[in-house]
Order: structure tokens, then sequence, then C-alpha cells
């Protein structure tokens, strides 16, 4: 039966009219300059938590979050804001770039690309860890402790490319970058798996919130999570239906293939933001 992985994968939009793609882009922005070289101003802090709360509100019934959630991510947005502003990042040569590029055969690269309008989200790195906290408990309906630990093992699947990132499950969601929480019903009837991402204007991750359902067994929801953990590094969906990263399967992705791990390897090679041929 085809099965549809993840059909509302999509971020927040700050500062922006309209979304677009699959993945949207939450950008953090501010209604004035920061004043301090340490952190925001009161009024940059503000600002940034009406625009989530703001933006939250516009997306309806296609995303939910907790209150808990949303005060985690305000904070997060406001640390993550602070640093943008202050980080110089080095730039990269267009001959770099270009090289990447070129080298993308085996890779879903260019597709990505292409779906994205040619922009590049991706967490920072290199030697970065993404801390990963995956609900331990809920009310959701079928939603059972055997779920955990596959939908964990789904993220450290990615560890053993060897990327400038690395997932860590933590136990504490406060200091998570990404969440991962249960639900009974999905957007759409065959469903599976939802990421909703976060970037700085710049095209840094900064967090991530995946939804897995708890209307499947344990496999589909290991196999999901695998995919999910894909788009939090940043990765779209591959045209080629044997991926995990396929967007709609027949059947049971349960492993990274070559075309997917050469596809993260060569996106953690390009600077984020926008890249043009």
């Amino acid at each position: 039966m085809t099965r549809n992985l993840s059909g509302v994968e999509r971020t927040l939009a700050f500062g922006v009219v309209a979304l677009a793609g699959f993945v949207g882009v939450l950008v953090v922005t501010s209604s004035q300059r920061v004043k301090s070289a340490v952190g925001l101003s009161a009024a940059d802090s503000n600002h940034i938590a009406a625009q989530y709360q703001s933006q939250l509100a516009a997306r309806g019934p296609a995303y939910q979050s907790p209150q808990w959630l949303k005060q985690v991510h305000i904070a997060r947005l406001q640390r993550a804001a602070a640093i943008d502003r202050n980080v110089d990042d080095a730039p990269t040569s267009r001959d770099s770039i270009d090289a990447v590029l070129n080298a993308a055969s085996g890779s879903y690269l260019e597709t990505m690309l292409a779906e994205d309008g040619g922009t590049v989200s991706r967490w920072r790195g290199p030697n970065d860890s993404i801390r990963v906290w995956v609900q331990s408990q809920s009310s959701a309906a079928g939603f059972t402790s055997e779920l955990v630990s596959p939908a964990r093992r789904g993220f450290s699947a990615w560890n053993e490319l060897g990327l400038d990132v690395q997932f860590a499950v933590v136990e504490d969601s406060t200091i998570a970058d990404v969440h991962v929480t249960w639900s009974a019903v999905m957007a759409k009837p065959d469903q599976v798996g939802a990421t909703f991402r976060v970037t700085t204007g710049a095209g840094w991750i900064v967090l991530a919130h995946v939804i897995l359902s708890t209307a499947r067994d344990i496999y589909t929801v290991q196999n999901a999570a695998r995919h999910e953990a894909g788009h939090v590094l940043g990765l779209g969906h591959s045209p080629n239906a044997e991926d995990i990263m396929a967007g709609v399967t027949e059947g049971r992705q349960y492993k990274i293939t070559d075309a997917d791990a050469r596809t993260a390897t060569l996106l953690y090679q390009v600077p984020a933001g926008a890249i043009r041929r």
C-alpha cells in the first residue's frame, strides 16, 4: 500500500509573506538592530516572541504545538537570533560550491535544491551535536513506551555517515534542539510523520519539531523516524522510491541508501542560504 511518509513538512516563517516548498522557513528577524554585542534588546526579544505566536496562529490546524514547547522554541529563537547577529560566517568560494554541485551525481541534491528554490538549510557544524528529545510519555491514542527506542534509533542511524553534525539523545526537553512528540491523528490519512524546521535568516537550522504517528507498528515508526531525521538535517524528498527520503513509498524503507548518504554529505559541504548555478 502506498504510504505518504511525511506530507506536511513545513516550517514557520518570520518576516516573509509567503511560504513555498515542502519545507518553508522560519526566518528569525527583528524590528530593530541589536544594541548589545552580547544578546538581544528587550524589544528584539519581544518582537521574536510576538512573531512566533503570530505565525503559529496563521498556520491554524496545519501545525499544533503544546504550550510548553512553544516556550522552549521562543527561548531558543531568541538565543539563536543573538548568535546569528554576532557570528560572521567565513564565505565559501564560488569555485568550492561549483565543485560540490558538479560532483552531485549519485545524489538527489540538485533535485532537492530545485524544489527549494536553490536554498540550502542545514545546521552550522562542524562538530555540533544536535540534541534530540523523544517524548517518553504521551496521552495520544495508541501510544506505547515501546515506540520510544525505535524513534531514537531512527536518529542515531544518521550518525554512521560521519557528517559534521551528530545526533545526541537527551532526557531534558529544555536543552533539546529537536523535539519528537506523538499524535494519533496526522494531517493526511496515510501520513506517518511530519517535521517542522526552523532556521535563521541566513539559512542555519536552529530547532525542529518532529511529530510521529501512534497508529503504526514499531518498524514503521522507526523507519519514519529515519526519514524525519533526514529532514531535520536539512534534506528534502528524494525522487527515488527506494531511498529513505522518498516522499511516498510502496513498502518499508528500512535503511539509509547510498544516495541518501551522498546527498547528506554533499549538503554539508555547501553553505546555508541561496545557492545559484
